[in-house]
């Protein structure tokens, strides 16, 4: 893998573990979603400081590079957060509206009560 890559990696990992580190510490992440970067940060550190895995990988899933592996690991990384945050937004939206639903109807038999 070319130092270029690497260095870009390991600068990128770096980056992105102080970030969310910060987003904790300033309580605008809970930890466990923070896990996820961390550990995605990890890996990006190790493909960083050991090329060989990428390479290994690249000749083992006859890929023509290492970088074309990383990218793609990267994407089906990103491609599998992106689904369950979805859910998760989506299942979010369902409670708001029952929530919802449940403040309208309290409303309306205290409304009935007072009259």
């Amino acid at each position: 893998m070319e130092l270029e890559l690497r260095l870009i990696l390991l600068f990128g990992a770096v980056l992105t573990m102080a970030y969310f580190i910060r987003q904790i510490q300033k309580k605008r992440m809970q930890i466990d979603y923070a896990i996820y970067w961390a550990l995605f940060s990890g890996a990006l550190v190790a493909l960083a400081a050991f090329p060989g895995i990428a390479t290994f990988g690249a000749r083992l899933l006859h890929i023509q590079s290492p970088a074309n592996l990383i990218y793609l690991c990267l994407i089906f990384a990103l491609i599998i957060k992106l689904f369950t945050t979805t859910v998760k937004v989506s299942k979010l939206n369902q409670q708001v509206t029952e929530l919802t639903q449940h403040i309208a109807l309290y409303e309306r038999e205290q409304k009935e009560a007072q009259e």
